[in-house]
């Protein structure tokens, strides 16, 4: 959806006819003439870095003729106890994102002996890396025991369609203040997450409408393993609700979201581009597709590797026309082809929109644009979603975390005479546990020599493992191809090294179709020691370097995958002559968690013995996203025992 006709709809909306100008509540706000540094605790003053202070406002107001802007205050001040603080605090970066005009800017440093150094708009620097410009405030000279103040007032375009304000963070924060200012006529809506407390109402003032909300204090949260970090902090996401000058209210709906996504994206193509359409079906390989999903992913293939895909709102990039001569489209552009498509072979399917959930959980109960960032196509007939603008995903693949979460689904309805889109919320499934998969056959003989075996790998990778590598393979130069070979060895394998690298199904093509499958042969002279008559078998490095989850402290936030997983491992070894295992019974685990009456996780592995050849079977899956706080130690023994696993030794020795 292009951002600016929504904000061009929704001022409309919005804007009442006759408004006083009126005032910013901010517009003088100051800091204090002569700082003096904040006493602290003894706990306080053990931290590595504090906020003594947290202030911000957003105020809407109507100037000139009319027109709503918004007014953001903002006013921090930082405590720095320790050099790493320092470190992290020595610059004030700008965020490009925050646009407008800055009304009021600068910051200051108060040192331990009171000292003051006032920097403003005049001293922000500015820095390039990679492209990108970066503007910041300097602060040199920082000791421990230093209080940084940054202050600025920013009057921009208005921002109201669902905003997310984050509040926690890694550090503990005192005199939390956060209000929303607006015309007696412009109502807000806000929802609180994670336990920040609900916005109230100032009912002391009458010609503004305030929310408000004051905390003493707001304890750190720190990041953990397999966790969605910045979905567990304090926030809160506000959107502008109703109008009373004309009564208009729900003012932020998802039902003119899919009446435009529909007019915009969805209806019949115009007769001028039927025939550019119909020459590019043509050249589609769909006679060769055996059902639809076939044909989809024969569709889908063939449009990404002729189209490429911007992050751009230039004119004509989701015109199709336009994308069909210049071989490149937008976001919505690349949607609107692949529906053009499938509207012409009559290919059922649903836009959906959502939001990538390890940054933002899709509230179903709190309609807001922020959450409708995202693109996927859903296709009925194959239960599959497609992401359009992503090339290096595939029908079946679309990115995880756009997965397990929930969505708009707008669809083609016909109300009579009248076709349009209606939009359902709905919930987007994650992939089974058993589409994505990293699966090991290794085969181990020993000649004369038994310190140095001959170890060959063969390594499977499908659904999200392959995606990591297999579709890049089109684009690689064969230097290229070899180095990455020899660093997915080096990565999964890092102890042991290889040799005799080989690749198969390598290529875009295959994403999603076929495994990606590498093989190599390993020897290495560390992996058996010599013990006196006996020999010391490191088997465990075999199955590659498995993640650990070692955690004194209590467990905070729940766990939360990326996607569900397999990893099947068949270990075949053929001993060397005359010996045997003498501690097989290590090579038996069984680990699990179970959930509604079966395993959700498992780590299991047996062995069995016939003649000189012992094979072991390893099994590890996870079959669920999320494990909360009271299931974190049961799935961290299971992740553990895999990390156990690959630290066995066993002992060969003479019959």
């Amino acid at each position: 959806m292009n951002r600016k006709h929504l904000l061009l709809l929704l001022i409309l909306f919005a804007v009442p006819a006759i408004v006083k100008a009126q005032t910013p509540k901010y517009i003088n706000y100051d800091w204090e003439n002569s700082p003096k540094l904040h006493t602290l605790s003894s706990k306080e003053a053990a931290l590595d870095e504090l906020v003594l202070k947290e202030k911000q406002s957003v105020e809407f107001i109507f100037e000139g003729e009319n027109e709503l802007v918004e007014y953001k205050l903002f006013h921090k001040i930082t405590r720095v106890n320790s050099n790493t603080a320092i470190e992290n605090n020595n610059k004030i970066y700008i965020p490009a994102y925050l646009g407008g005009e800055f009304i009021m800017h600068k910051a200051r440093v108060i040192s331990p002996k009171g000292k003051v150094v006032t920097l403003s708009e005049k001293d922000i620097k500015q820095a390039e890396e990679k492209d990108v410009i970066y503007r910041f405030f300097a602060l040199e000279g920082l000791e421990t025991g230093s209080e940084i103040e940054h202050i600025y007032l920013l009057k921009r375009a208005p921002r109201y369609t669902g905003i997310k304000e984050t509040f926690q963070s890694a550090f503990y924060k005192k005199n939390i203040e956060f209000e929303i200012i607006s015309p007696s006529n412009l109502h807000f809506l806000s929802k609180s997450y994670n336990g920040f407390p609900e916005l109230q109402k100032d009912t002391t003032t009458t010609d503004k409408n305030i929310l408000y909300a004051k905390l003493d204090s707001l304890p750190l949260l720190k990041e953990e393993k397999q966790s969605s970090y910045l979905t567990n902090l304090q926030s809160i996401i506000y959107k502008i609700g109703s109008n009373s000058i004309n009564n208009n209210n729900d003012i932020i709906t998802y039902g003119n979201i899919s009446e435009n996504i529909y007019k915009n994206l969805m209806a019949p193509s115009e007769s001028g581009e039927q025939k550019k359409l119909k020459k590019l079906i043509d050249q589609i390989d769909l006679k060769s597709a055996g059902n639809e999903e076939e044909r989809i992913k024969n569709i889908e293939f063939y449009v990404k590797s002729n189209i490429a895909v911007i992050d751009n709102n230039a004119k004509g990039l989701d015109d199709i026309n336009t994308i069909l001569d210049k071989k490149t489209a937008n976001k919505e552009g690349i949607v609107k082809l692949f529906a053009a498509i499938f509207n012409q072979l009559k290919i059922d399917y649903q836009i959906v929109l959502t939001c990538n959930r390890s940054q933002l959980k899709f509230d179903r109960e709190f309609q807001a644009y922020l959450f409708l960032t995202d693109y996927l196509i859903y296709l009925p007939t194959t239960k599959m979603y497609m992401e359009p603008a992503n090339r290096f995903t595939c029908l079946g693949f679309a990115n995880p975390n756009f997965t397990h979460n929930y969505g708009l689904f707008i669809k083609e309805v016909t109300l009579g005479s009248y076709v349009t889109g209606i939009g359902k919320v709905g919930f987007i499934e994650a992939l089974s546990y058993d589409k994505t998969y990293h699966n090991l056959d290794i085969d181990i003989t020993f000649d004369e020599d038994v310190v140095n075996p001959e170890i060959t790998i063969v390594n499977n990778f499908g659904g999200y493992f392959a995606q990591y590598f297999q579709p890049y393979y089109s684009f690689y130069s064969e230097d290229e191809k070899v180095k990455m070979n020899t660093m997915l060895m080096e990565n999964y394998f890092p102890e042991l090294k290889s040799s005799d690298i080989s690749i198969e199904n390598a290529g875009q093509e295959y994403f999603g179709r076929k495994p990606f499958i590498v093989k190599s042969i390993i020897k290495d002279e560390n992996i058996v020691q010599k013990a006196g008559d006996k020999y010391l078998f490191k088997i465990g490095e075999v199955i590659g370097q498995q993640m650990e989850m070692y955690q004194e402290e209590e467990r905070k936030t729940e766990v939360e995958n990326d996607f569900n997983r397999l990893y099947h491992r068949t270990i075949t070894m053929k001993l060397p002559e005359g010996y045997k295992i003498a501690n097989p019974s290590i090579l038996n685990m069984d680990i699990f968690q179970e959930g509604d009456g079966e395993r959700v996780t498992t780590f299991t592995s047996k062995y069995s013995l016939t003649g000189n050849t012992c094979v072991i079977d390893i099994n590890e899956y996870y079959k669920k996203i999320n494990f909360s706080k009271s299931e974190f130690e049961s799935f961290r023994k299971v992740v553990n025992a895999a990390a156990d696993f690959n630290k066995l030794t066993i002992i060969l020795e003479k019959i």
